[in-house]
């Protein structure tokens, strides 16, 4: 599973594109799971899967943080995707 994102793909106002990733909709966040709402920022992550036919999916991820947090979804995503990678590496 590849993953491309891009700054263009950093966006101010989310719109739903109708596409749904696995259990969230188009306008929900893939790592916390809340709605996000007209005017935070966003980063799209779009993923190409073999079994869809590699046709492109996407999920979104909070690019601000939350009050109190020291990273934001996309952040707390890409640590641990990182970390799983590290890991299957070391294993």
């Amino acid at each position: 599973m590849a993953s491309m994102t891009t700054p263009a793909n950093v966006i101010k106002d989310p719109v739903a594109d109708g596409v749904l990733v696995a259990a969230f909709g188009a306008n929900e966040c893939a790592y916390c799971q809340s709605t996000i709402a007209a005017g935070e920022r966003w980063v799209r992550e779009k993923i190409y899967e073999p079994i869809a036919g590699n046709a492109p999916r996407y999920r979104r991820y909070h690019a601000d943080l939350f009050m109190g947090e020291g990273l934001s979804c996309w952040e707390k995503h890409e640590m641990e995707r990182d970390l799983a990678c590290t890991a299957g590496r070391a294993a």
